[in-house]
């Protein structure tokens, strides 16, 4: 099917960084938000945070279930202290060993409590789409607002709220139509549930959002997806949720193509969960191998991981790498001679959109030119990401441009012999994604600084620890990047 392009999509503003008045503040290597990426071989092993995707659904589910749920391996960030702290505003209790390593969450049994302010979320797409649902169980007569940052305040949601009000929700947009924040207006009845047909060309989280919540729900959920005539959106994401659901014990069956049932009658939290480290955040340091001829492996992702990202690297394998994997470990060497190659005819990265920056930080060095397509919905991400690429690398002079659904580069492996002196501002658009990819591209070519250091935040806080740990050279506000044991 043909996918959708969100090239006329209608409601994203440009970057404040992009406006005229930005041109006041000066950009300096002096600044402690500031780091300065030189080349180097990339060389040692990792443990990656936890799955991003694996942990606000875990965080959910158990809040969810009936009795006690100890996870670990969770991931420390933004983006799940939101979610956390969103739980405990609906009466959800847990806390942390000694060590922070295991959280215990005590279910609701499904039973939220009404939140006396606003649920914050920051700009985390995920725990806001999945609260979004969520709010609907309270089953007090009341009201949720559902809000976030400016960026957030962009980001579409129409689609799932459309969905639920067909179910007899009340919900309202407080500012700008199709996105939050949201008014959500709570019964004694909670969610009806139901018959719910929901278009899913746009983001997969609505999917997901319905199922996690649906076991809770007054009426069994037949959920049935439209694609529009554009396929659904990230499939894999769906799946990683199906996983889960099922692996928590709840009664979810697809009958027919994108056709969901799911049971009502609530579930019991599993005792002890593990999450697996995150594929996405898995792709960084492998990439960092694939362009500095170096090895790296990541000790926590492997081939039986349920994420679709854990595949990237048979991508980079394509480009020239080396490729070893293990049920729960990968390894990437990159070629000793530097020389990658472009992978022939388009790359589909349907299933792993949200890699696609990584691969075009590798193709910006590699030899010949990489089509990326099908990954359209990166437009309404944290930036309009497929824009920020083209306008970022163009800076390093590399030729790209944009598709209808993707992004096309043309490597220019000379540029790793650019000057170190002429110094090129990256400013990723407070997207942690955006900046740890051109720190890949800094690992391979001279004079590269990237502002806003802290926005890896989001989903890998040690980001900078685990490049420096892995040999390369990283310096912020001109200091080097504190070392950090990392292989354990």
């Amino acid at each position: 099917p043909k996918k959708k392009s969100y090239v006329d999509f209608p409601i994203m503003p440009k970057h404040p960084r992009e406006e005229d008045q930005v041109d006041q503040k000066k950009d300096s290597i002096d600044d402690p938000e500031t780091v300065l990426v030189h080349p180097s071989i990339a060389e040692g092993a990792v443990s990656v945070p936890g799955s991003k995707s694996i942990s606000n659904r875990v965080l959910l589910l158990a809040a969810l279930g009936n009795g006690k749920c100890k996870v670990s391996g969770l991931l420390h960030s933004d983006d799940t202290e939101v979610m956390l702290l969103a739980l405990k505003k609906m009466g959800v209790q847990y806390s942390w060993n000694d060590t922070k390593e295991v959280l215990s969450i005590q279910g609701s049994g499904g039973k939220l409590s009404l939140p006396d302010s606003e649920l914050y979320m920051k700009n985390a797409g995920t725990a806001t789409r999945f609260l979004s649902t969520a709010v609907n169980l309270i089953q007090e007569k009341g009201s949720v607002v559902v809000t976030g940052n400016e960026r957030m305040k962009v980001r579409p949601i129409a689609d799932l709220v459309d969905a639920l009000k067909a179910t007899g929700c009340d919900i309202e947009y407080k500012e700008g139509k199709g996105c939050p924040p949201i008014l959500v207006t709570t019964t004694p009845n909670g969610w009806k549930g139901g018959e719910i047909v929901l278009a899913a060309n746009v983001s997969s989280q609505y999917v997901s959002s319905i199922l996690i919540s649906a076991s809770y729900a007054r009426e069994p959920v037949t959920l049935r997806l439209d694609d529009r005539g554009e396929g659904v959106c990230s499939r894999p994401y769906i799946d990683i949720t199906i996983d889960l659901l099922k692996k928590f014990g709840i009664d979810i069956k697809e009958e027919g193509q994108n056709v969901f049932r799911v049971g009502n009658k609530g579930f019991e939290n599993k005792s002890d969960w593990y999450v697996e480290g995150d594929a996405s955040s898995a792709s960084y340091p492998l990439a960092l191998a694939a362009v500095t001829g170096g090895k790296v492996t990541v000790n926590n992702c492997g081939n039986e991981s349920i994420q679709g990202d854990a595949a990237f690297c048979r991508i980079l394998e394509k480009m020239g790498c080396s490729v070893q994997q293990t049920e729960g470990t990968t390894t990437v060497t990159g070629p000793k001679d530097y020389k990658l190659k472009a992978i022939e005819g388009d790359v589909d990265m349907d299933s792993m959109t949200d890699l696609f920056m990584t691969l075009a930080a590798v193709a910006a060095v590699s030899d010949g030119t990489t089509r990326i397509v099908n990954i359209a919905n990166q437009r309404v991400k944290e930036c309009n990401r497929i824009e920020a690429m083209v306008q970022e690398l163009t800076k390093l002079e590399v030729k790209c441009k944009e598709l209808e659904t993707g992004i096309e580069i043309t490597g220019n492996p000379a540029l790793r012999n650019r000057s170190k002196d002429k110094i090129v501002f990256i400013d990723p658009r407070d997207d942690h994604r955006l900046a740890m990819s051109f720190a890949v591209v800094g690992a391979a070519m001279p004079g590269i600084a990237i502002t806003e250091k802290s926005c890896v935040n989001k989903t890998y806080p040690t980001f900078w620890a685990h490049a420096q740990s892995l040999g390369l050279n990283v310096k912020a506000g001109g200091t080097a990047v504190k070392k950090q044991k990392t292989s354990k």
